[in-house]
């Protein structure tokens, strides 16, 4: 009998014949004997990481800076990525979490100080929807509306009721329940509760509480003057959120906290203890992200708005000023972006079309073009596509994003 010959399988095969979830890849006899099937090709959703990575914050197991993409093995499951100062968090399908880079509070959740180049998994959590990462701690929401914490301390940033150096594996934050939300800044975090109301707790200087003080707080506590709050964002020592009435396709953006670079958009440079609205914005809002003494909000209409500092082009725009108090239209309407994410000096922008554009600070290659010159404006990051969600971090980019993948039979 004759023998049978086998298709090998392409990648690039798979893409072209229009492959959404699964393709078999068969091998047939040469006289018409029915197919074999050997493989199948599913969707994966991976870890692509770029940047600074002097602790491992990329992932790859090393610790050589990248100024192009790369996946990293953290799973083919992955649906959340969150970029901390130096270590980024996953959430994969299971529930489980992983984590990578700087570790010396513990901020990977590992029960250990040791950085580590290739993700590890944080221990006992299970069931997470979301992570944030903040400066040197971690946080992750449950399925079930709870909250948990690890990291860094001193300030009461882990919302234990303690006021501990440091904590390396996660404990429950006290007293939050039926949170949708979390975001975690420099020493502090927010969660937002399903009834609209916001809750911070950690370090409260400049006002970072938002609640008329600037004690630190090892428990939450309620943001003052916010009710019906739809979306909530930290930056390093000032924060953002959104409201709306329910009434109207109206949203309202406030912030409050540190604003030495302007960064609360009120035309002053004078910090806020309570929520402040930010003037100047479209009507209908659809996101918004805080990084380093800087804002991002994204309009439903595709246009973006940025304040602040705009030292390394942040903001997106040639400003002669590097100080910018009042919103500035910085991107036009119908740009087909979906999505901000602010690091510490520069902004990642996912579009519809599942691509990224970045603009600003690039010394470490973090906008994704394969060189560490600015690039004067929002350009696309190179071979990246099929993106799903975009993290920026201190200096280092995160995106997951879909790839094919043969799992054999």
């Amino acid at each position: 009998m004759p023998g049978k010959a086998t298709t090998t399988f392409s990648y690039r095969a798979a893409l072209t014949v229009g492959l959404a979830a699964m393709a078999a890849v068969v091998s047939a006899s040469s006289q018409g004997a029915q197919a074999r099937v050997t493989g199948v090709v599913v969707q994966a959703h991976v870890v692509a990481s770029w940047g600074l990575n002097a602790y491992g914050e990329l992932g790859d197991g090393t610790t050589a800076d990248r100024s192009q993409p790369g996946d990293i093995r953290v799973g083919n499951d992955v649906v959340k990525v969150a970029a901390g100062l130096a270590h980024a968090l996953a959430v994969r399908s299971d529930g489980t979490v992983w984590a990578w880079g700087l570790n010396g509070h513990g901020e990977l959740g590992d029960g250990s100080m040791t950085d580590r180049s290739a993700p590890v998994q944080v221990a006992g959590l299970t069931g997470i929807t979301q992570v944030a990462a903040g400066q040197e701690f971690g946080l992750a929401l449950r399925s079930d509306g709870t909250v948990w914490a690890w990291g860094k301390n001193s300030h009461g940033q882990l919302g234990r009721n303690t006021f501990t150096n440091h904590e390396a594996t996660p404990g429950r934050v006290a007293v939050l329940n039926r949170v949708t939300q979390i975001s975690a800044g420099s020493d502090f975090a927010l969660a937002l509760r399903s009834d609209g109301i916001v809750f911070a707790w950690g370090r409260g200087g400049q006002g970072r509480l938002g609640n008329g003080g600037t004690a630190d707080s090892a428990v939450p506590v309620k943001i003052a003057g916010l009710s019906r709050v739809t979306g909530i964002a930290t930056g390093g020592d000032a924060s953002l959120a959104t409201e709306n009435d329910g009434l109207s396709a109206v949203t309202s953006v406030w912030a409050w906290g540190a604003n030495y670079y302007g960064q609360l958009g009120d035309g002053t440079t004078a910090s806020r203890a309570t929520p402040e609205r930010v003037t100047g914005l479209p009507a209908a809002v659809a996101g918004i992200s805080a990084g380093y003494g800087f804002a991002a909000v994204l309009g439903a209409d595709g246009s973006v708005w940025d304040w602040g500092t705009n030292e390394f082009g942040q903001l997106g725009v040639a400003l002669e000023s590097p100080v910018v108090t009042r919103p500035v239209h910085a991107i036009a309407a119908g740009s087909g972006i979906t999505h901000l994410s602010a690091g510490y000096s520069h902004v990642l922008a996912l579009k519809s079309d599942g691509t990224v554009l970045a603009w600003g600070d690039n010394e470490s290659g973090q906008l994704g073009r394969g060189i560490t010159t600015p690039t004067g404006g929002p350009a696309p990051v190179t071979a990246l596509t099929s993106v799903m969600q975009v993290s920026a971090g201190w200096q280092s980019s995160y995106a997951v994003h879909t790839v094919p993948f043969l799992v054999g039979l």
